[in-house]
């Protein structure tokens, strides 16, 4: 077997994490060495450790798209040779495990058993914070403008699930809401005007996948896909538009930008939240980057992804 090292979000899946721990290790054929785990104790320890930890071929990241997330950035801050990235599906939505084809923690076993890996795209996102300069990796999704995740609670994903969380924060969040004034520019268009939000996608679904926020988005294509949302009232977006978001249909209104780029440069006036993989993570402006087949995720079937 591959030397494994798992680091485990207690607070996943609202604050379950440990019960997906015990769970996978009634299920692993053998023993795991205390000194081969690691529970995190607050954010950004995930990132730490996944930078950080030698002597190991692949980190497993027990928990959600978070947890995933901050794994995966912390392994590609490394200068020198990067270990494997797998996942247990600790979150509420694991839709990044869902690109793997691992929908459950059986999944999860099997994948680590079998050894198989594919290569994924990542999108690489710039930006500052304080004044400094800061980069950071989003599988799923980066987005400019409105966001209902700064609203969600993990009191509405346990009672609702991932989409209904999603819809109640995204109906509080327009009550008070005022579309920025958006700035966009890729290698071939530029667009300016005020906007409710951009979304740039690199895979088609999110939120545990009930939204089909970029059709047709792969994530082994080399391309961005990137959806502009058009300045409504809030009644158009509340009954015409955001209900459109479940299906993909929202790319079909005259209205709304959609197409592919290597490479996008986001400002706004006034600054935008910024949100990665659903983690609002700073302001605009940012430039957000295809960086092709740079992460390899053990997968369960060959070819997923």
């Amino acid at each position: 077997m591959s030397n494994h090292y798992y680091i485990i979000n207690p607070a996943g899946r609202g604050n379950s994490g440990m019960r997906t721990w015990e769970e996978f290790r009634g299920l692993w054929p053998g023993d795991i060495d205390p000194d081969d785990f690691l529970v995190t104790e607050y954010p950004g320890h995930a990132r730490e450790i996944a930078a950080s930890i030698e002597g190991y071929d692949v980190l497993v990241a027990v928990g959600g798209d978070g947890t995933v997330g901050e794994i995966m950035s912390g392994i590609l801050e490394r200068q020198d040779e990067r270990p494997g990235l797998a996942v247990i599906p600790g979150g509420t939505g694991n839709d990044i495990a869902r690109n793997a084809g691992i929908r459950s923690i059986e999944d999860g076993v099997e994948a680590l058993l079998g050894g198989k890996t594919g290569a994924f795209d990542l999108m690489r996102i710039d930006y500052s914070v304080e004044g400094k300069r800061v980069s950071r990796y989003a599988f799923l999704l980066a987005s400019a403008g409105f966001t209902a995740n700064a609203m969600i609670r993990p009191w509405m994903k346990r009672l609702l699930g991932p989409a209904g969380a999603y819809y109640l924060a995204t109906f509080l969040q327009i009550l008070t809401f005022r579309p920025p004034r958006i700035t966009l520019r890729t290698g071939e268009r530029e667009y300016d005007g005020r906007s409710w939000m951009v979304i740039v996608g690199n895979a088609e679904a999110s939120s545990g996948g009930s939204m089909i926020i970029a059709p047709g988005a792969r994530t082994d294509d080399g391309l961005l896909n990137v959806t502009v949302f058009p300045s409504r009232s809030r009644l158009g977006m509340v009954t015409g538009l955001f209900p459109k978001l479940a299906t993909g249909a929202h790319i079909d209104e005259p209205d709304v930008e959609y197409f592919t780029a290597g490479k996008i440069e986001i400002e706004s006036e006034p600054a935008a939240i910024l949100d990665l993989d659903g983690d609002p993570v700073g302001t605009t402006p940012f430039t957000c980057t295809v960086c092709p087949g740079i992460l390899h995720l053990m997968v369960l079937e060959k070819g997923v992804g």
